[in-house]
């Protein structure tokens, strides 16, 4: 069973950083300066540090972008899944722990095979979408237009929105690697231990 989980987290590992080539219409195939792309907001502004931006094509650009994009919603999602796992765990008649990192190695291997087969879906329903003619960074099946302003990608409006989802990404990756650091050295969820730090909750306090 160990085995088989470690592989598990290797395949999602791997395939987290594979990220299809976007397609970009006519006229996204532009110069682009880094500088002026969304998610340059203060305090850091640009921040760059490993100089992947520089020199980079817009292609390049693009796969950077889609590629955090992505791994920001993904974290956005995990950070919320973490903390509802703690408390409603109703799957396998609820008998897996409210620990995540401990449930991991808990669940049954077909549980992992309809992970797998989940994730594997929704990659192949991605890819297809990156595919398509006029296909923007992050823009799968065309969810920018349900925004007004999204027809003009300088608006203010539009790059404020942007720059809120990719902050939010950000911020959501740290947050799930902390939740998941803080869960291995302490062997409690987030919420659990906020149980603990609560007035009274400590002898003394």
């Amino acid at each position: 069973m160990f085995k088989f989980v470690v592989l598990f987290a290797t395949i999602c590992a791997v395939k987290a950083f594979v990220t299809p080539v976007a397609r970009l219409s006519s006229a996204r195939m532009t110069m682009i300066d880094a500088k002026d792309m969304a998610g340059v907001t203060a305090p850091l502004g640009f921040f760059d540090p490993l100089g992947f931006a520089k020199g980079a094509d817009v292609a390049t650009l693009q796969k950077y972008r889609e590629s955090e994009l992505k791994h920001g919603r993904t974290a956005m999602l995990a950070v919320l899944g973490w903390l509802t796992q703690e408390r409603f765990h109703p799957f396998y008649n609820g008998k897996l722990s409210g620990n995540p990192l401990k449930a991991f190695t808990e669940c049954p291997p077909i549980g992992f095979v309809q992970i797998i087969a989940f994730i594997g879906l929704l990659e192949y329903a991605f890819t297809a979408s990156a595919k398509s003619d006029g296909y923007t960074a992050g823009d799968y099946y065309g969810f920018n237009k349900l925004f007004a302003d999204a027809s003009s990608e300088d608006s203010e409006r539009f790059k404020d929105f942007q720059n809120r989802e990719l902050n939010n990404g950000r911020l959501a990756m740290f947050g799930i690697m902390g939740q998941i650091t803080h869960a291995f050295i302490s062997g409690e969820g987030a919420l659990e231990m906020q149980g603990h730090m609560l007035p009274g909750s400590i002898p003394g306090v």
